[in-house]
């Protein structure tokens, strides 16, 4: 029993630790510079894949029953855990404990007195390790099974890390283009609608920044985009074309008057000229314009994220 709960503890333990580091590469490239912090004379890059590679052989040779490598492995590893905390205490030097990836506390007494707690766990379940018969079918099942959950919890890590490197390059690149939206550099041409005050609201009034919202009665996405807009009002001028309900002469009236306050308001009916002239395709739909040129489309917020908003 407590063979099992040392190497229960332990694998948990480095496991979590090995997915600390491959989840995200910001998670690995802080492990290889707190390596660097503590020895800069060793050579960071190898050691710290060196010990994710230690890591990782200590979970599998913890899996094995009736073997203490893995305890050994993981006591070397700790020690050496050790020796990086010692060093940082003695030279007074704030690094933080990355053996987890990312985030962490300065290291100090604490980390050793965790990694002196594992080690003492190590010792134990190795002096208690019970002999593995080879030739038991219960053993081998055991090691073939504990093996397989092994390489399946390694591969899920791994690609959780690529899923993450692929939102990372994603995000680096700008938000996806919806091709259904109208693009950048897209010249609206000629068109006229009357505003709720009875002016004429055409393209001549795009001669500057000019913001246009495209919203429809009963859209939920509307109904969140405009929350948000209030909630921040923008700087340039702002136009909201309203696609009414006729049959719902009161839901009209309220979205109206909820974004009368970002600016004219003027109101539609289906398949109107206004929409084929700025390529509007579906509700909502939020253009940054530019002397009558658009300059971003989106249907959220968070879509011009990293576009500078056109001013007044």
């Amino acid at each position: 029993m407590l063979d099992l709960f040392a190497r229960v503890v332990l694998a948990a333990v480095f496991l979590a630790a090995v997915a600390g580091k491959v989840r995200t590469r910001q998670g690995f490239a802080e492990f290889r510079d707190s390596i660097a912090a503590l020895a800069p004379w060793l050579p960071a890059r190898p050691l710290a894949f060196a010990v994710l590679a230690g890591e990782a052989l200590s979970v599998v040779l913890l899996a094995i029953p009736g073997t203490s490598l893995g305890y050994a492995l993981a006591v070397a590893l700790l020690a050496a855990f050790c020796g990086g905390i010692v060093l940082a205490i003695r030279g007074s030097k704030s690094v933080r404990c990355k053996c987890f990836g990312a985030g962490g506390d300065v290291l100090g007494p604490k980390h050793l007195a965790r990694n002196g707690a594992l080690i003492a766990v190590a010792l134990v379940g190795a002096f208690v390790t019970p002999p593995a018969s080879w030739e038991e079918p219960m053993t081998l099942l055991t090691i073939a099974v504990v093996l397989l959950a092994v390489v399946v919890a390694v591969h899920v890590l791994f690609t959780f890390g690529l899923v993450a490197r692929v939102r990372e390059l994603q995000e680096r690149s700008g938000p996806p283009r919806n091709q259904n939206l109208p693009q950048p550099g897209t010249v609206i041409p000629s068109f006229s609608v009357t505003d709720t005050d009875g002016m004429p609201f055409t393209e001549a009034d795009l001669d500057g920044p000019v913001q246009v919202g495209f919203f429809s009665v009963g859209c939920g996405p509307c109904r969140s985009l405009t929350d948000a807009l209030l909630a921040d009002r923008p700087a340039a001028r702002f136009v909201s074309v309203v696609d009414g309900d006729p049959t719902d002469p009161e839901a009209t009236a309220r979205l109206v008057e909820k974004v009368s306050a970002l600016g004219r308001v003027a109101v539609i009916g289906a398949d109107d000229p206004v929409l084929s002239a700025f390529g509007v395709m579906a509700y909502p739909t939020l253009l940054h314009t530019h002397g009558g040129v658009v300059t971003a489309s989106g249907i959220k917020l968070s879509d011009f994220a990293g576009v500078p908003a056109p001013v007044a």
